[in-house]
């Protein structure tokens, strides 16, 4: 199949492209698993189509406010920007000074100018700026928390939410998660035992249970998350099985780069028997597959740093 969609036909695909089953291709399965893994790495590391932008959001709870920490998922590779966890963008009080504003000045949008309305909210965002700041946050992917350095008992209330702008990688692969949940027919909660939902999904991903898949709406905690509708039946310790996205399998560079690094390989595997001649009088030239393809793999890399890098973000100063 030339569009493959999972990993065994993306795998089947790579081989061909090598020339089995016309010939043997002296290349280990587990070793082929390995070299599709390094792909998929390479794929999400520097290939845009290997990420997606989110906004995550999370509630707050009293034990993320005691550590001082909070669990970021395992496919988010890199954090931008955290927001604020004040209220400052509400009008709704109407001791707010934004709100006392609108309703003063704006009563008729047709009557007044936006230039005070807009200098006077600059001021605003400067007065802010300077007397509250933006909360200043470190996060490392290999550990798997978002540290926000602030005075969390002072500012930060339980229940209270925020919104993490962040880049994930995407997943192709079929994941069964630890834990187990149980699911009712009579309500879209799942309940798991020994999960870590914030971890390992964000709100928008989909999973599947007892054969069915469910889009997940809201994450309550790490053994709670609300689904698009309840499932068909009510059932206790089922595996939880979190859906990939199978169309990265058919991503032109993966390909390429997938069957380069297997060629790549079995050139190593033939270099141990470099000067044997085999029978019939052929030797093998393991040395010149292994050449060949590094080339290859050096020349994809370079046409993916150049077309296929996820631009740098507009920075204004």
């Amino acid at each position: 199949m030339s569009t493959p969609t999972t990993r065994q036909e993306f795998k089947d695909y790579c081989l061909r492209q090598l020339g089995f089953p016309v010939i043997d291709i002296n290349v280990d399965d587990d070793q082929v698993d390995d070299r599709i893994d390094e792909a998929l790495q390479y794929f999400r590391d520097y290939h845009f189509d290997g990420v997606e932008k989110i906004y995550m959001r999370y509630k707050l709870t009293q034990a993320d406010i005691d550590r001082h920490w909070i669990y970021v998922p395992s496919a988010v590779i890199g954090i931008t920007s955290v927001w604020p966890f004040d209220d400052s963008n509400s009008t709704v009080n109407m001791f707010d000074l934004r709100y006392q504003l609108r309703l003063h000045d704006l009563y008729d949008f047709t009557s007044v100018s936006y230039v005070p309305y807009e200098i006077t909210m600059q001021h605003i965002r400067t007065i802010q700026l300077l007397f509250t700041g933006t909360p200043q946050f470190r996060y490392n992917r290999h550990l798997g928390k978002l540290y926000i350095d602030l005075d969390w008992v002072r500012f930060v209330k339980e229940d209270s939410w925020i919104v993490v702008e962040c880049y994930r990688q995407l997943e192709p692969d079929l994941i069964t998660l630890d834990g187990t949940a149980n699911v009712s027919s009579s309500s879209n909660t799942v309940v798991g035992t020994g999960t870590y939902f914030y971890k390992d999904f964000v709100i928008g991903d989909e999973l599947v249970i007892n054969n069915e898949a469910r889009r997940i709406v809201n994450i309550d905690s790490d053994t709670s998350i609300n689904v698009s509708n309840a499932y068909s039946t009510t059932s206790n310790s089922n595996a939880i099985i979190k859906t990939g996205l199978s169309s990265v399998w058919n991503d032109r560079f993966l390909k390429r780069y997938g069957t380069a690094l297997i060629k790549r390989q079995w050139g190593n595997n033939l270099k141990k028997f470099a000067g044997i001649q085999m029978p019939g009088g052929v030797s093998l030239n393991g040395q010149q597959i292994y050449d060949e393809a590094d080339a290859e793999i050096k020349m994809i890399e370079e046409d993916m740093q150049v077309l296929n890098v996820l631009p740098p973000e507009i920075l204004i100063g």
